[in-house]
């Protein structure tokens, strides 16, 4: 009986794709094993300095800073409940350790140095957090200047939080600055390979320029 050409391919399908599962299953396997097997040798290495290490230096001296006994308004409080907060995080050892795996840094460093270092890039996430929430509540409180004060502080030392620019972006364009506008859109294209999330930041400042 002849075979339909259709049901042969068909066929010929099955077959080509259960090769291909089988492939892939294998490398997956594969690297699955690599993994476990550089996580254990991971282990074993010996704690080491943390001295020489890429430690983020932030001064919030500069910034326009609240004053307790003047708070008058609610958006106030808050701003300077996160200005406190910010100004602590600050003065602790703070991290960027994006881009790098648990593993990563226990080879570098050692597993006995992982908490550690968990909790300098913690501080500095909390930082970055802070501030947004600063300039957040600045600009409630119609502080406009002083929140893109501290926005931008959060920009310079490389946030990664897309409404933090999102929001300076909307208080360059309430006061006129399409020369900062310009800039950020410029320092976000820059930045787009290493933070894909800066995408919707970038079509935004683009939308506001073209209003």
């Amino acid at each position: 009986m002849k075979i339909p050409f259709f049901f042969s391919l068909f066929i010929i399908f099955i077959v080509f794709f259960n090769m291909k599962l089988r492939k892939v299953s294998k490398e997956i396997e594969n690297s699955k094993k690599k993994f476990l097997e550089r996580e254990r040798e991971s282990m074993f290495v010996r704690k080491k300095s943390l001295e020489d290490l890429d430690y983020i230096s932030v001064s919030l001296d500069d910034l326009p800073m609240l004053k307790e006994e003047e708070l008058s308004s609610d958006a106030e409080k808050q701003a300077y409940r996160h200005q406190k907060t910010a100004l602590d995080l600050a003065s602790k050892p703070l991290l960027n350790l994006s881009g790098k795996s648990n593993t990563d840094l226990k080879f570098q460093y050692g597993p006995a140095n992982l908490e550690t270092l968990m909790n300098y890039e913690q501080n500095y996430e909390n930082l970055l957090k802070s501030l947004l929430n600063w300039g957040r509540y600045l600009k409630k409180a119609n502080r406009t200047e002083d929140a893109i004060a501290v926005l931008e502080k959060a920009v310079s030392i490389g946030t990664d939080l897309s409404q933090n620019y999102i929001l300076l972006s909307d208080l360059y364009h309430e006061t006129n600055q399409k020369d900062k506008l310009l800039n950020l859109k410029e320092l976000v294209e820059n930045q787009q390979g290493q933070n894909t999330m800066l995408k919707k930041v970038l079509q935004h400042i683009e939308h506001i320029l073209n209003m």
